[in-house]
């Protein structure tokens, strides 16, 4: 009880940091608009090329390549459910839509068992780094720590809360679907800047 009484109580935080955010867009009307991306990277053969992969330093320190292309973006996202984690960070499981969840559960049945990670960028900052050890069916995934709370508001801003998909006022959330951006690689600068976050989730 304790828990869903905090869970609450931060997303009441989360929903205020929303409320303000439209007025601190007007004060600044003269910027381009905010923008907010999910990646998610799988890992690729170095044979691919650099025109398809690109190579990386993991959370964990491990030397990899990770594919330019993402599984996953922010546009096979249905809805979202933040929570705080122990550390003190932000996590999310995010429903994704009828195609990501057929890319996700594909990826996860090919490269279960093998060691195979998936990189969760967001706007191009890598938050985590997830072990694919199981077929994932049901089309949800998890981001289990590292968001900032500016980075769960945005979530909260963008996409319907779990479970409240219906409800008028989270319908009108989501943006309609623009694919600006959706192809780019993530930096090798970005993905070593990270030592202070989390090591793959097991």
């Amino acid at each position: 009880m304790g828990g869903m009484k905090r869970y609450w109580t931060f997303l009441g935080i989360l929903m205020l940091l929303v409320s303000i955010a439209p007025f601190a867009r007007s004060a600044g009307s003269n910027k381009k608009k905010e923008v907010f991306t999910i990646r998610v990277h799988g890992e690729a053969s170095p044979e691919d090329g650099e025109k398809f992969a690109t190579p990386v330093i993991l959370l964990n320190g491990r030397k990899t390549t990770l594919s330019i292309m993402p599984l996953l973006n922010e546009h096979d996202i249905k809805s979202v459910y933040p929570f705080k984690t122990q550390d003190g960070s932000g996590g999310a499981y995010l429903r994704l839509d009828a195609h990501g969840a057929n890319l996700l559960s594909l990826y996860s049945i090919e490269k279960k068992g093998r060691g195979s990670v998936l990189a969760v960028m967001v706007n191009g900052r890598q938050v985590t780094d997830l072990v694919v050890d199981a077929p994932v069916r049901d089309g949800i995934f998890a981001i289990p720590s590292g968001l900032t709370m500016a980075e769960e508001a945005h979530l909260v801003n963008a996409f319907p809360i779990m479970g409240q998909e219906n409800a008028p006022a989270q319908k009108k959330k989501k943006e309609p679907f623009s694919p600006v951006n959706i192809m780019l690689p993530p930096k090798a600068s970005d993905l070593q800047g990270a030592s202070q976050a989390n090591p793959p989730v097991q």
